[in-house]
């Protein structure tokens, strides 16, 4: 007996319609892999930029910042060295305490400069008394007495000097003339030299206190 046969038809694969959808496939990652490579490249330029731009602005504000440190150094060098001089002429004008030797050379040399300009004035009998403190306590008193041996003229200068006493700009010691007798010379003849003054001067010199220091 003859066998049945069964033809069976085995559908074919569509490989071609597989490649296009792959391709298609492919072409999609590809485009969409260059848009995000295009908008990454961008934010990468963009950060890029950024940082660059940011880069710049470090240097300046480090540059800026190096100025101002140069211009603060240069202002303080500037203030320190105006608040030695200051101080310094304050310790002139008002020194720390009696400074005896330093006041002394001072008259000494004032009359002495007075004397080669203008003769005559010559100083004796410098004394100076307890020192005392002022009705508040603010500084101190130094009273002290000479004598003068001058003309009119040198007298005036001596004077005017004490008056001018006190100034920052010399840093000169205070002083202040309390009290001034002068004895008057008598009338000289036709050809004769004048005679001097005599004058007798009590004066205050002043210095700081403690107190006066710690302020």
């Amino acid at each position: 007996m003859a066998l049945k046969t069964k033809k069976i038809v085995i559908p074919r694969k569509n490989y071609q319609r597989q490649i296009r959808t792959y391709v298609v496939v492919t072409v999609v990652i590809g485009v969409a892999a260059l848009i995000y490579g295009f908008f990454q490249f961008q934010d990468l330029s963009t950060a890029r930029a950024a940082l660059e731009d940011g880069q710049t602005r470090l240097s300046e504000m480090t540059s800026f910042e190096a100025q101002i440190a140069d211009q603060y150094a240069t202002l303080k060098t500037a203030f320190d060295q105006d608040f030695e001089n200051v101080r310094n002429a304050v310790d002139g004008v008002l020194p720390s305490e009696e400074n005896y030797t330093a006041l002394t050379k001072t008259l000494d040399d004032f009359v002495l400069t007075l004397n080669r300009q203008s003769p005559s004035i010559f100083m004796s009998n410098l004394k100076f008394s307890q020192p005392r403190m002022d009705a508040d306590e603010e500084y101190a008193i130094l009273p002290f007495s000479m004598t003068l041996s001058t003309t009119r003229a040198n007298l005036e200068r001596f004077l005017q000097y004490t008056e001018n006493s006190g100034s920052l700009d010399d840093a000169s010691r205070l002083l202040d003339v309390r009290s001034i007798t002068i004895n008057f010379p008598g009338e000289t003849g036709l050809g004769q030299e004048q005679e001097l003054l005599t004058v007798s001067l009590s004066l205050n010199a002043y210095f700081q206190t403690q107190q006066t220091e710690e302020q």
